[in-house]
């Protein structure tokens, strides 16, 4: 592992200020350093300075900017021994009333040939000190801070962990799920891993084995239980399953954290934090000032053109990142992470959400009341699955926009081709006909008039065309 990176909000007042003269006296706390408190007392958070001891074995270099309502700054401190350097950047971005806070820290070797057997990186105590001194903020839809959040064995605290388990949760940083096990006890101390790994991963904590029962159905299996660990990753992006096996409590916490420092090291920042940051503010004050003294306008004008263009490509790439999440999504919600019914459906996939489940499902309603026995141990299956399974009516949403929209068909008008296009079809000209498509499968193929005959013939488009896909 090369870092250790986390990022965590502090409490609403906390200012950049606040992260600065902590940081300070966080390296000043340590046993190790050369620095004495009148050499950096001089320093404040506004300013751009560059601070080594003698031997530049110690080195602190701190850059601040601010424009538009935010405000940024990062502290890089570094120390070396023979040939190995550790650095820490602390990094710190204020806009509005959120303060957001990075911390990566790495190590560094001059040569492979003098770097000692076994090194490893520790995580710096100042994450830990920063939400002890100001608190943390919020994370989506939890607290930050640096102990753990119990669930109670009520309906609001199912529904939380449901959110988790599915998905549905709206957090940057992943969730630690601790299951629990016989007699209501846990594999490991939540309050130890939740010091541990607090701004890196929020450990959320199940009361009672009772409860991952009642969580089951409602998440169609995919909880863990009995003990078992889940490490939830954000936007939906599946689950690690993590058991304790002969590994004692201390040993099987260690093992967590190193699993989420070692994603969290490839992970994307939540928010634009980091001494990179920095650099861009400052790039764009010194734009702005060009403007304003009229030097260089042609050259901002075109530079100006290009980053917007480059936004422009930039946002494309995140709603594609969100429909591909959306689709991992359903993806990893057809497998259960523990015990559960997984159904192969081929080289069929969804089409929209839980398309398959509910095709499955009324086939299945439809048998259980024409073709089982009562009181029969089929007609139990069937009830126990219709009853701890949820569909919905996106079947019978869809079919009747498309209905709708057919209804007195003339022509192609833009109102019908948007409603086809927000259904999954594509439609296509030819001479005299329509081809319209549905998900890009040429199974799913309707010709449609250029112009309509008649009331009834948008009608019965719509419900050939229904019937056909939905």
């Amino acid at each position: 592992m090369k870092s250790i990176k986390s990022y965590f909000t502090l409490s609403a007042e906390t200012t950049v200020a606040d992260v600065f003269n902590e940081c300070v006296n966080w390296i000043l706390d340590s046993p190790h350093t050369s620095f004495a408190q009148e050499e950096l007392v001089r320093y404040t958070a506004e300013d751009e300075f560059l601070h080594r001891n003698e031997d530049d074995s110690e080195i602190i270099e701190y850059s601040y900017a601010s424009a538009d309502g935010v405000s940024v700054s990062s502290m890089r401190y570094a120390k070396s021994q023979e040939a190995v350097k550790w650095v820490t950047e602390i990094s710190a971005r204020k806009e509005l009333d959120v303060l957001w806070v990075s911390v990566v820290s790495s190590i560094v070797t001059t040569t492979a040939l003098t770097a000692p057997i076994g090194l490893s990186i520790k995580r710096p105590l100042i994450a830990i000190r920063l939400l002890d001194r100001f608190g943390g903020g919020t994370d989506g839809d939890f607290p930050l801070g640096v102990n753990p959040i119990v669930l109670r064995d009520d309906t609001t605290s199912l529904e939380i962990a449901r959110r988790v388990v599915v998905g549905e949760n709206i957090s940057a940083l992943p969730v630690i799920y601790v299951s629990a096990k016989f007699f209501d006890r846990h594999a490991l101390i939540p309050d130890r891993l939740a010091r541990k790994v607090c701004g890196m991963a929020h450990v959320v904590v199940e009361p009672s084995r009772d409860f991952s029962f009642k969580l089951r159905p409602q998440v169609s299996s995919r909880n863990v239980y009995a003990g078992s660990v889940g490490i939830y990753w954000p936007n939906g992006a599946g689950v690690t399953l993590c058991r304790r096996g002969a590994d004692d409590a201390k040993s099987f916490e260690d093992r967590i954290f190193r699993c989420v420092a070692e994603a969290l090291s490839v992970l994307i920042p939540p928010q634009k934090c980091g001494w990179e940051e920095v650099i861009h503010v400052k790039n764009r004050n010194a734009i702005e000032q060009l403007k304003e003294n009229g030097e260089a306008n042609e050259i901002v004008g075109l530079y100006e053109i290009e980053i917007s263009q480059k936004d422009e490509t930039i946002a494309q790439m995140k709603k594609e990142i969100d429909r591909l999440s959306y689709m991992l999504r359903l993806s990893e919600s057809k497998r259960p992470v523990q015990g559960g019914l997984i159904l192969d459906t081929g080289a069929e996939d969804d089409y929209f959400e839980l398309e398959t489940l509910s095709v499955v499902l009324d086939a299945m309603r439809e048998y259980s009341s024409k073709s089982t026995h009562p009181n029969s141990r089929r007609q139990h299956l069937m009830t126990a699955i219709l009853d701890n399974n949820n569909s919905n009516d996106l079947h019978e949403q869809k079919s009747k926009a498309l209905k709708d929209a057919l209804r007195g068909y003339r022509d192609m008008s833009k109102k019908v081709r948007d409603t086809f296009e927000e259904l999954g079809f594509s439609v296509e000209s030819d001479a005299r006909h329509w081809r319209v498509v549905y998900q890009g499968d040429e199974r799913y193929t309707y010709v449609l008039p250029k112009t309509g005959s008649d009331y009834r013939g948008g009608l019965n488009a719509g419900a050939d065309i229904s019937n056909l896909v939905f």
